[in-house]
């Protein structure tokens, strides 16, 4: 599975949590934050996706993240 793929997956086995890139970073085990922030940023664009700063459901601080809309 691509790191999309797994993106899109993790967001929503997540049920409507929002997620920080950070954190997508860590549970996904990417290289660098930067391959989180290209994918949450293009599905922030979708309308499935929410993409706005709050709260991370994960680790708890406020930061851009990302949730799909349930």
């Amino acid at each position: 599975m691509t790191i999309a793929g797994q993106i899109e997956q993790l967001i929503g086995n997540l049920g409507g949590s929002p997620i920080c890139d950070d954190c997508v970073t860590d549970r996904l085990n990417l290289s660098v934050r930067s391959q989180a922030n290209v994918v949450t940023r293009e599905l922030g664009q979708r309308e499935e996706y929410t993409r706005a700063k709050t709260l991370c459901g994960q680790c708890g601080v406020l930061k851009t993240a990302i949730q799909i809309r349930i």
